[in-house]
């Protein structure tokens, strides 16, 4: 490969785009960001679709259950992800399809990111083919619906990215700023975090600008940015116990077989997933895989490939080692947002010859996919509530919701204000009551500080369990008192006319305390 070949073309890009006038810059702002209402709009349709009979995920009605009491830190993650949920349902309406349209939204987002990281590394016919390839990937389609920790760095990872190599590039301050913001809020979403700083800092080593880049004012704007946005939570840990670090150091210390299985899965995993990906490429662009390695040998001598490989490759690696390091599970979900530049590396690999052909050929797939998938969506649908392989379309979540609230209401004529119990039913309780309850999560105040005794006293508790749970059935057992009445439902979910299976609850009212009661003036 010639040297004229290696020239850091994100960052010729950028100038010249800086170059170019206003009115250019806005003319190609409008078909992207018109792409990305396409796809918001064909995929949240799709979503509707094919889980029509389904309950939203747990972890998705958790990030609604946490983001609506706002708080600066949760039990178990940092609390940006949740924010936006809380955010989003002060505006949207509590419906599955909203949900599913914030979930569709921030892949999108993500996608858009992805194509301006690309962007500082590549032009023309290679961008469009390495962003096209992403939408052949199931990571910003099948599996972004399930708004969680993990699927916020979709939108997250590649903008941060995209904003360290402008910030290292060019070392304006915007873009410092920029990458302290986002670098901030990726760590204010989950520690996992911590990987994508390392692998911008290990990039920064690589870059050919860095000695530039350290002895100017850009990296310490960045991290003072972030320790900004971050501080507020480290005051949260501090008071509360850092709950969070618990959760992780309770995730670790498995033992090394169950680890290196752990670790085999997810390289699996991330290989199956982009296994159409590298087909495709030697395909179209007629380049024998065996050979990309000594492709890579021969690369890894230019600086800003180096970049390149380190940003796309180095966060896989930095997990898996975190997985022997700490000795905990690695997951696919845990990476699902960390992929923006592979489909770019693998093209780097297999030549310069072919892209023009790659890009049309991706097109023509990405949008064939979409369509196959948006027309098989109601089949999708009743199949997996056919097949009952998945419990967030067999378990009688919602029914649950709208038996209990209405045995709250035969019970006492106050509205249900807090729930607790089994995990994935006090969420649904909670999301899908018409009462809007609080959550007292697990009916443990660590878990749920902003639940008090005089809270329960006032308001009364409603605390629905699974039968086979135990430890739920206990914790209701200490909350009881004298007036508190349980009753067991057993419930079937069905949809459109089908019916799948049964499952039965015990519900604990425990009404409010009579001394808490107002009287008929209203006082108490």
């Amino acid at each position: 490969m010639s040297q004229s070949y290696v020239v850091p073309i994100g960052r010729v890009k950028s100038e010249a785009n800086e170059a170019l006038p206003a009115k250019k810059l806005h003319s190609s702002l409008k078909p992207s960001l018109a792409l990305l209402a396409v796809f918001v709009m064909v995929w949240t349709l799709y979503g509707l679709i094919s889980a029509a009979p389904a309950a939203i995920h747990n972890d998705t009605a958790e990030a609604y259950v946490w983001g609506r009491e706002f708080q600066l830190g949760y039990a178990q993650h940092p609390p940006f992800w949740a924010w936006i949920a809380g955010l989003w349902f002060e505006v949207f309406p509590r419906a599955d399809w909203a949900f599913t349209l914030l979930a569709v939204l921030n892949a999108g987002l993500g996608l858009y990111g992805s194509w301006m990281l690309i962007g500082d590394f590549a032009d023309g016919d290679k961008r469009l083919a390495a962003t096209g390839l992403l939408l052949l990937t199931p990571f910003y389609t099948f599996l972004a619906f399930k708004y969680n920790a993990n699927s916020i760095f979709l939108s997250l990872w590649p903008w941060t990215m995209h904003f360290f190599v402008r910030s290292i590039d060019h070392r304006h301050l915007t873009d410092a700023l920029l990458f302290g913001l986002f670098i901030g809020l990726a760590m204010l979403s989950k520690y996992f975090a911590l990987i994508l700083a390392t692998a911008c800092f290990v990039a920064a080593l690589m870059h050919p600008e860095r000695r530039a880049y350290f002895n100017s004012a850009a990296p310490f704007v960045s991290v003072l940015v972030a320790a900004l946005l971050f501080a507020p939570h480290a005051w949260w840990l501090t008071r509360s116990g850092a709950l969070p670090v618990h959760y992780f150091i309770h995730k670790t210390g498995l033992g090394v077989i169950s680890v290196l299985i752990a670790c085999l899965s997810l390289l699996a995993g991330v290989l199956l997933f982009h296994l159409i990906i590298v087909m495709l490429i030697a395909l179209v662009k007629r380049s024998d895989p065996r050979s990309w390695v000594k492709t890579f040998r021969t690369r890894w001598a230019e600086p800003r490939f180096r970049v390149l490989t380190t940003l796309a490759v180095l966060p896989l690696v930095l997990t898996v080692v975190a997985g022997f390091v700490f000795r905990l599970r690695p997951s696919t979900n845990m990476t699902i947002g960390v992929f923006s530049l592979l489909p770019l590396l693998l093209i780097e690999l297999a030549g310069t010859e072919g892209n023009d052909r790659l890009y049309r050929v991706v097109r023509t797939l990405a949008i064939a996919l979409t369509l196959v998938a948006l027309a098989l969506s109601p089949v999708i649908a009743f199949a997996k509530i056919w097949y009952r392989g998945d419990i967030n379309y067999t378990e009688p979540r919602k029914e649950l919701a709208r038996q209990a609230t209405e045995l709250w209401h035969k019970t006492t004529t106050l509205p249900l204000q807090y729930v607790g119990g089994s995990q994935r039913y006090e969420n649904a309780v909670a999301f899908y009551s018409s009462d809007r309850p609080h959550v007292f999560i697990h009916l443990d105040f660590r878990r749920a500080p902003w639940v008090t005794a005089k809270d329960l006293d006032r308001a009364g508790l409603l605390v629905v369990c699974s039968t086979t749970d135990e430890q739920c059935l206990n914790s209701a057992a200490k909350v009881s008192t004298s007036q508190t009445s349980r009753t067991t439902l057993t419930l079937m979910h069905s949809f459109s006319g089908y019916a799948v299976g049964y499952s039965s609850f015990i519900v604990t009212i425990v009404p409010p305390h009579p001394l808490s009661l107002p009287n008929r003036a209203g006082t108490l």
